[in-house]
């Protein structure tokens, strides 16, 4: 299997909890495999793009029909050196403009490159006339409105299941209800190991969503060596350090 294969597998969610930790491993002695990974990451996040690069510029095409409608009747007009000067520097600051929109829309944030949620996989399939798959359909499609809804409803039924409680603060996270999931994932202290370290990876990206890279550099260096999540975690520390040079 070539590295785009493996690649691909990793994004979607499809490796286990063992080839995940392995390809991790290597992205952080591998930098070719690593590069590969960013420029993947940036084509699957230009896709995700368009629909709104495209909204974008309809809107800036109705500003342009809007200011530079053709008059009915042409005409030269000479225009003085100040007049000539104004009107160059309007066109290279809407030119800043544009690029900085560009940069916005099309760059991915670290966040989008490291938040590769696992699938759900709830305990209970079924309950009544209750489809539980759905829920998970759901989370897998990015749906994470209708995820949050069907998780809260199964919780109430299934208290004891600690997992599906880590994937409604996954859901509020996406839901910009960052406060909500802190409560979560900061409640897994007590948890088996393999719950707690998951928790403990995703505190750090809600700390990351919201900007505070204090607290997401120490929930990062929080997770030990012994961690399945250690790898990326180093890996999100070094990208962090990139960004600043």
């Amino acid at each position: 299997m070539d590295n785009s294969e493996r690649i691909d597998r990793y994004l979607s969610g499809e490796m286990n909890a063992a080839e995940r930790q392995g390809f991790e491993s290597e992205l952080a002695s591998d930098a070719q495999l690593a590069d590969d990974l960013a420029l993947q990451r940036d084509m699957v996040h230009f896709l995700q793009q368009r629909e709104s690069k495209s909204a974008l510029q309809t809107q800036l095409k109705a500003i342009g029909a809007d200011y530079f409608q053709s008059e009915p009747t042409a005409r030269i007009v000479r225009l003085s050196p100040r007049r000539l000067i104004g009107i160059a520097s309007a066109v290279a600051a809407a030119a800043v403009i544009l690029l900085l929109l560009w940069q916005f829309w099309s760059a991915p944030s670290l966040y989008d490159e490291f938040a590769q949620h696992p699938p759900l996989a709830l305990a209970e399939k079924s309950a009544g006339a209750i489809n539980w798959s759905e829920t998970e359909t759901a989370f897998q499609a990015g749906n994470f409105a209708k995820a949050e809804s069907g998780l809260e409803t199964y919780i109430i039924q299934h208290p004891d299941d600690r997992q599906a409680r880590l994937y409604l603060g996954i859901c509020k996270m996406e839901l910009n209800k960052t406060a909500e999931a802190q409560l979560i994932f900061q409640g897994f202290s007590d948890a088996e190991t393999s719950l707690k370290d998951l928790a403990d990876w995703y505190s750090a990206l809600n700390y990351l969503k919201i900007g505070d890279e204090v607290s997401c550099r120490k929930a990062l260096n929080a997770l030990t060596p012994a961690s399945s999540y250690f790898d990326r975690a180093q890996l999100l520390l070094k990208r962090l350090d990139e960004s600043k040079e």
